[in-house]
């Protein structure tokens, strides 16, 4: 059954299928502020066949502070059609109000994460408290510390749970690749508080509407439409469940687990078994964002 997914060295493969690719962010595109190597060739290779390319990330800041991102680091403007985050989603869910989870909550937020993540809500109209005792619900952007365990989290759980606090989660993605070293992220806290009877709101991958929000006014025909991501539980499942052909690049998120540094291909029965643990599929697997 491994054979019935084909390992390409590049995009360069699959181009001709396609005529939009929705591309993840951290771990494909760049880590650390830093673009992945490969990268801005790939990116001017489709700009030149004429493809378009939409960035969709869990990543917490705003769209158009993610677009500053990617300029400083030199993906102008014209290699992408357009950025979609979790941050935005959440952004214009805490403005509109109309889902019942925002419709009676209040104004006061206890912030977990980085300020600079808070900056991007700061015109909100909603208010960051010091004190836990002061919120009405509780906004999460990061951790604490990168280096934290879920386990030092269970007095502020219980804390939160005993006023009922509900919780907003900006970024879904459960763990971060940082130099190489995974890091617990936002949505393995979000997952944690809503196992032990909290109320939690998030939006992003692998939650199969956003991938439909990318491509509004794209006019692109859906079964033109591949997701290119390194994340088994939030790219490929996201595009299995939006019904979009997915490429797995290995040499991201789950390189330690496939045994493998970016850029190399792993072992078929490594990849068969990581899809088969999320059950998902994948059209093809590369080994890096390249072309």
């Amino acid at each position: 059954m491994n054979d019935e997914i084909p390992y390409i060295t590049g995009l360069r493969s699959v181009v001709a299928n396609y005529d939009a690719f929705i591309v993840d962010l951290w771990g494909v595109v760049y880590e650390d502020k830093r673009l992945c190597f490969g990268v801005f060739n790939a990116l001017s290779q489709l700009s030149d066949e004429g493809k378009k390319v939409i960035f969709l990330s869990n990543s917490p800041y705003r769209s158009s502070d993610m677009i500053k991102i990617l300029e400083r680091m030199g993906v102008k403007r014209y290699l992408f059609y357009g950025v979609l985050t979790a941050g935005e989603l959440i952004y214009h869910e805490m403005q509109r109000r109309v889902s019942p989870f925002f419709a009676n909550l209040g104004r006061k937020c206890f912030h977990v994460g980085p300020e600079s993540f808070w900056q991007s809500f700061a015109d909100s109209g909603y208010v960051c408290v010091p004190n836990i005792d002061e919120a009405d619900f509780i906004f999460v952007t990061g951790t604490f510390n990168a280096q934290d365990s879920l386990d030092k989290y269970d007095p502020f759980f219980k804390l939160c749970l005993s006023r009922r606090l509900p919780m907003v989660c900006a970024c879904p993605d459960p763990v971060v690749i940082k130099e190489g070293i995974p890091h617990m992220a936002p949505g393995a806290l979000a997952a944690q508080y809503q196992k032990i009877g909290g109320s939690v709101f998030w939006r992003g991958k692998p939650d199969p509407a956003v991938f439909s929000y990318c491509v509004e006014g794209a006019e692109v025909d859906k079964s033109r439409i591949a997701v290119i991501g390194d994340g088994v539980q939030t790219d490929i499942r996201g595009a299995n469940l939006a019904g979009l052909d997915a490429l797995f690049v290995a040499g991201g998120i789950h390189a330690k687990d496939l045994g493998i540094n970016r850029g190399q291909q792993p072992d078929p029965d490594r990849v068969f078994s990581l899809l088969c643990q999320y059950e998902c599929t994948a059209k093809a697997v590369l080994p890096a964002f390249v072309w």
